[in-house]
């Protein structure tokens, strides 16, 4: 007699997820701000951020809280009852599945006979990647398996960061394979799969454990390396001899011999093709507690702990442990980074303050700049940041130093420049203001975008103090009044332009303390002369090309374009690039950004032997490579950085040319 019985918890998550990350990915796409993170929820990247953070006292970027409670949760459930997230929620299995199911119907599908040869043998394959995955990831602090990872790849339109041949074989292996071969890719590729057997022989990956720990107390130099090499040798080792679990989980299929008529409807329809019909009780190392063999079963032989009811337990179980990874996940937060210098052994008391609200801390890149930046004040011992809320907790000596003067070292002084005044004006007023909530540079960015938005404004610089001192340089004519600068200051939120033209929106919390309108005034001449320093201040001389011409009689010129976008925050980003890729160029020897009139122009000085206008022109502005040289003396070639419309040419030599 057939069971017509379905399955349909497990199908019911496994369709219900398949259709949450399509639905979670489109989301991102057209309607969200910025695109949806598709491994936000990856386990195996959770895993992967926990031996980063206990190696490196940092998480990547891409490293959330929800993740590594997935990966903690994983842990624990594979431990406790089975390889759950494999059996209910892993796209990976469930397409690898139904591509076996396809094969399967075409009569092109096969099964590797458990514990044969071929299937012994395939089964390293998962731990050496396994070992890969997480040495590139611990040691680098990035998730390396997104190289390779073919649910990243498709999720993100293969624009992640990925590595194209890895990726297209993960992909050939994951379609072709499981098509021909029965659940190919979890039983022989995955990582994730080895590491949940390794959990599966639990009192082994405890001994791991220790042994980690004895090996690091040894002194022995990278000791986590051999404990992960121990623990990816040991796990193949007694998945290939026993190719079941000895102690752990505590939940297992129970199969009751007496009502058992040995029909074997159970292993045809196991993907794993256990065969359970000369099983009592299921420790197979890749059973997930799926259930299927249950639903199949015409005689209800099968159980779940050997009671019908528990049946519906493990799909319940994976409802449970994903809910509280998600609870748990936005309960507490790991630093990004938690960083300690210095010889804190002399210091008396050490003190700790919290900074939170500091939008340049997001990510993994920024928080390190930051911890460079603060390892240069006096005083300073230690910092943690925690990229979800942009906070910062700072170790200093209040000996030395106090929370005053380390604000003043992360604020920045910032002149911006929105307009020039029109030819009508010959004067700007100046009107001073009081801001408080303004602490790093990318505040500035976002009130100075607020500021743009306000007729008759055309700058403003503004200096450290508490609250921050802001002067304004606008129209004397405009209607600044302090109510509509407060209703302009103090919203929730800015506007801006982003990639592809998309407008994203960015939280601000600003005040505005104190408003002085008392007539102070400029020339608009002063006013544009004020607004340009900074960008002066990015000229500068190649040193190594001139080292190259010592004792060399030649002759310079200085070829010069006009450049307005120059003052422009985005051009200005790029516009090191573009020095870096000129001071590899031999016979160029400078570059200097003027005010020609009111108009920014690029001078570039050069050897008239070796360069001319024409070549200027077509090798330098519009090269379509750009050799770039970084600190460590390595170079790369790369896109240009910025684009070039105004052609330029030689003329006579300034005598103010600066010299610095």
């Amino acid at each position: 007699m057939k069971s017509k019985k379905r399955n349909w918890l497990k199908l019911s998550l496994q369709g219900g997820t398949l259709l949450a990350i399509v639905a979670f990915i489109l989301y991102g796409i057209f309607f969200g701000e910025q695109r949806a993170d598709p491994e936000a929820y990856c386990p195996f990247g959770g895993l992967q951020a926990i031996g980063s953070y206990l190696h490196n006292n940092s998480l990547a970027c891409s490293m959330s809280m929800a993740q590594i409670m997935m990966g903690v949760v994983l842990a624990v459930g594979v431990i406790l009852f089975s390889k759950l997230f494999c059996g209910y929620l892993c796209p990976l299995g469930t397409i690898g599945e139904y591509l076996g199911k396809g094969g399967r119907k075409l009569k092109m599908n096969f099964d590797l006979k458990p514990g044969g040869i071929a299937d012994r043998g395939l089964r390293i394959v998962k731990y050496g990647l396994l070992f890969v995955v997480f040495y590139m990831s611990v040691s680098s602090s990035e998730l390396f398996c997104k190289n390779f990872d073919p649910y990243y790849a498709m999720a993100t339109g293969f624009k992640g960061e990925i590595t194209a041949w890895m990726t297209s074989i993960s992909i050939v292996l994951l379609f072709l394979g499981s098509f021909f071969i029965k659940m190919f890719w979890c039983k022989y590729i995955c990582p994730l799969g080895a590491l949940s057997n390794i959990f599966k022989f639990t009192i082994t990956f405890v001994g791991i454990l220790l042994l980690f720990w004895l090996l690091g107390w040894a002194g022995l130099p990278s000791a986590w390396v051999w404990a992960l090499g121990a623990a990816c040798l040991i796990g193949y080792l007694y998945e290939m001899i026993y190719l079941r679990s000895k102690v752990f989980p505590l939940l297992r299929i129970v199969r009751d011999a007496e009502s058992c008529n040995g029909c074997g409807s159970c292993t045809k329809k196991c993907p794993y093709h256990i065969d359970l019909k000369e099983l009592k009780t299921v420790q197979h190392i890749d059973c997930t507690l799926c259930g299927d063999c249950v639903s199949s079963c015409p005689k209800g032989s099968l159980q779940v702990g050997g009671k019908k009811s528990l049946r519906w337990l493990p799909g319940i179980l994976t409802i449970v442990l994903f809910v509280l990874a998600l609870i748990l996940g936005n309960q507490w937060e790991l630093p990004t980074i938690d960083e300690r210098w210095g010889n804190t052994e002399q210091v008396g008391e050490m003190k700790t303050f919290e900074m939170e609200g500091l939008t340049s801390i997001k990510c993994y890149g920024s928080s390190k700049a930051f911890s460079a930046k603060m390892q240069k004040v006096p005083g300073v011992y230690g910092v943690k940041t925690f990229v979800k809320r942009h906070a910062v907790v700072i170790s200093y000596d209040p000996a030395q130093t106090n929370e005053d003067k380390i604000r003043e070292v992360i604020f920045i002084p910032t002149i911006m420049k929105f307009s020039n005044p029109e030819p009508q004006v010959d004067s700007v007023e100046i009107l001073t203001l009081g801001v408080d909530k303004l602490f790093d540079r990318m505040d500035m960015v976002y009130f100075g975008n607020i500021l743009k938005q306000i007729p008759g404004i055309y700058g403003f610089d503004a200096e450290y103090s508490c609250p921050v001192t802001v002067k304004l340089y606008a129209d004397p004519s405009a209607a600044l009044s302090e109510k509509l600068l407060k209703d302009s200051i103090e919203v929730d939120q800015t506007h801006m332009l982003a990639a592809g033209g998309k407008v994203r929106s960015f939280p601000v919390d600003y005040k505005l303390v104190s408003y002085e309108r008392n007539g102070d005034r400029i020339s608009s001449r002063e006013f544009v002369e004020l607004m340009f320093k900074p960008t002066a201040a990015m000229s500068g001389k190649f040193l190594d090309n001139m080292k190259k011409l010592d004792g060399r009689d030649y002759e310079t010129a200085v070829y010069e374009v006009e450049y307005p976008a120059i003052e422009k925050t985005l051009i200005k980003m790029g516009f090191p690039y573009f020095k870096s890729f000129l001071s590899t160029q031999e016979g160029i020897l400078r570059i200097d950004v003027q005010l020609k009139d009111t108009t920014p122009v690029l001078r570039i000085t050069y050897v008239t032997g070796m360069w001319d206008d024409a070549k200027i022109w077509a090798e330098l502005f519009n090269a379509p490579k750009w050799t770039i040289k970084y600190t460590d003396g390595s170079t790369k070639e790369e896109e240009p950085k910025l684009k070039f419309k105004n052609e330029g040419r030689t003329v006579p030599e300034s005598p103010g040319t600066p010299t610095e």
